[in-house]
């Protein structure tokens, strides 16, 4: 699932999952909120939508909301953006490692918070890169699963060709992340089919790579609403109904991450 819309999709699914009787199932969500806390820039951003139906095509936005967010010390409040939906504010103390960072949207006469702990990233090593490589035809082939399971701290990833970086408000793009899950494999009787992408990259080229931190709470809520939606087998019941840490009547997960990006060449990828 991609990051655009991420939890407001994820909540149609979860709302409308095998039940036959589409057109009566309520909304039970005022808000979708998404976005937190990146320590490779200052300028921070949050998204605010409504739920959707399956029958409806476009994201609705939110408008004229109050969005505020707590450092610790200081209250930042946020702009709305250009973009529909989207709040941007300036937060420079957004490296209080192991400190809690509080968000306060106010919409409609009603307040919702959330709180989400800073953890630091564990710097990126050769020895483990959620990715394998190896020359087809003169060509390093970049196989790169979304889902791993079992590493000693849970991570996210965003692996990218040479000349591509991630943008700085990221939201409403469309980015193939990566996760490596500290918890096992879910249904170890029934393997999952692995999703993923694969590179064709020449062997001389580079390729950017990311590493988020997850705080222990983040990492436990993704991993339940993959089990809702990623590792569904055909035969599996309806989706249950994932709620994140956002307060009162809204859904979604308001997150802190660390951020360390390397550029690596290709080759150092083979065998690894």
């Amino acid at each position: 699932m991609k990051i655009k819309g991420f939890f407001a999709i994820i909540l149609t699914l979860i709302l409308n999952g095998c039940k036959k009787n589409e057109a009566t199932i309520p909304v039970p969500y005022d808000l979708i909120i998404e976005g937190g806390i990146y320590t490779n820039s200052k300028r921070q951003y949050i998204r605010l939508s409504k739920p959707i139906s399956r029958y409806e095509k476009n994201l609705p936005t939110v408008k004229n909301a109050i969005v505020i967010i707590n450092d610790g010390e200081n209250d930042i409040y946020f702009k709305e953006t250009e973009k529909p939906g989207i709040y941007s504010g300036i937060v420079e103390n957004n490296k209080n490692f192991f400190e809690p960072y509080t968000l306060t949207v106010e919409y409609d006469n009603k307040r919702y918070t959330a709180v989400d702990t800073l953890t630091p990233v564990y710097p990126i090593d050769l020895n483990y890169i959620p990715a394998s490589a190896m020359m087809v035809d003169n060509q390093v082939r970049l196989n790169v699963p979304k889902h791993n399971f079992g590493t000693l701290w849970s991570q996210q990833w965003l692996i990218l060709p040479e000349g591509e970086l991630m943008a700085e408000e990221h939201l409403s793009k469309n980015y193939p992340f990566s996760y490596s899950h500290s918890y096992g494999t879910p249904n170890a009787l029934h393997p999952l089919t692995q999703k993923g992408r694969v590179l064709n990259l020449a062997p001389n080229s580079l390729v950017n790579i990311y590493k988020f931190s997850l705080s222990a709470e983040y990492s436990a809520y993704l991993y339940r609403l993959f089990q809702e939606t990623d590792w569904k087998g055909i035969l599996s019941a309806a989706p249950g109904n994932i709620k994140g840490n956002i307060s009162g009547n809204a859904n979604g997960f308001f997150y802190t991450t660390d951020v360390e990006m390397q550029t690596r060449s290709v080759n150092s990828l083979i065998g690894k």
